[in-house]
This record gives structure tokens, sequence and C-alpha cells, in this order.
């Protein structure tokens, strides 16, 4: 039985919900896989803050033209997949990649879309080569906190100078003298 205008409109508009909450979007070819195979990836996809459907590809197509996003027309060829990544690409990627590896040739990454650039296969597929959000994070802290260090260190260097070079003085003259002995008791 086929869709309706309306519930075609509404699959339209629930694609380009997902397409702007989401990071990226990736293609896959599935064939000769099992509904379990399907359901296992879904639910280790749902973990990793992504999201697994089978779509018509013109719906889906005119979901990203509304959307202000390039249609990757070279990856869907077949039957395909639409993945929208989550907040860490590479973690679900990386689910992806998995997958493809346990399910030999009836899984492919086809290419994808990465804001507004069209991803071939194996750009999509190094994704998973990325390090994951957390691990960015921290990068990222690294990279601000570098150049404070170097001022910190910077700054109390002549002061740390100084102090080296007073207890030099001091241990040459055979440590404290009278004066500042009395003046300490």
């Amino acid at each position: 039985m086929p869709i309706t205008r309306s519930q075609k409109s509404a699959l339209i508009d629930s694609y380009k919900e997902w397409i702007e909450n989401s990071q990226a979007i990736v293609v896959t070819q599935y064939i000769g896989l099992t509904v379990g195979q399907m359901e296992k990836l879904r639910h280790t996809l749902r973990q990793n803050d992504a999201r697994y459907i089978i779509a018509k590809k013109t719906l889906m197509q005119r979901a990203l033209s509304e959307t202000n996003r390039p249609i990757p027309e070279d990856a869907m060829d077949g039957p395909v997949g639409f993945v929208f990544l989550g907040e860490d690409l590479s973690a679900s990627a990386k689910v992806l990649k998995d997958f493809a590896k346990d399910t030999g040739e009836g899984f492919t990454v086809q290419g994808g879309v990465l804001g507004d650039t069209i991803l071939d296969a194996a750009s999509a597929a190094a994704l998973a080569d990325l390090p994951s959000r957390d691990v960015q994070l921290a990068q990222l802290v690294g990279a601000i906190a570098a150049p404070m260090t170097s001022i910190v260190s910077l700054i109390s260097g002549p002061q740390r100078d100084l102090v080296g070079l007073l207890q030099a003085r001091i241990d040459k003259e055979g440590g404290e003298n009278e004066e500042a002995a009395e003046v300490a008791a």
C-alpha cells in the first residue's frame, strides 16, 4: 500500500529534524543482513547517540535539500540506510566499522555528509579513526593550559632566580649571620 502525501511530509519532517540534530550522516549499503543483525546494529548505535534508519532515497534527498545539506548521490546506490551521528562521531563510526568487519561484504559504508561536505566511502570510514570526544576535550584543555603554564613559569622565573642567588650567597657566607639569627629569635 503506497504512503500518502501527508505521511511522506511527516517522514521528511522527521528526517529534517534528525539531520539538523546530527553532526554527520553516513550512508551505508546493506545486502543479505538478517533482521537480528540490523536490530543489534541499531541498538549499539543508540547507545552511542546515533540513529540508523532505512529510508526512501527520494525522501531523504528532499530532506537533505530542505536543510541545505549536500546530497551524496554517488553513495545512494542500491539498498541504503542512513546513520545520523550524534556528538561523538568517532564512537558511532567505530560501531559501523566493527559491524562492517563482522558482517563481511553484506554491510559497507558508501559515503556521507559532514556539515556542508560530501564524504566519499574512505572519508566516511575515516571518522572511526578520529579521537573520541573525551580525548578531543582533553586535547583542547591541554592546548589552552599550555600557554598559561608558560606564562606563569616566565613570570615566576626571575623571583625563583633571585631566591636561588640569595640562598647561594647565604650558603657561601656560612649560613645565617648573627644579626639574622637574633632577629629570628
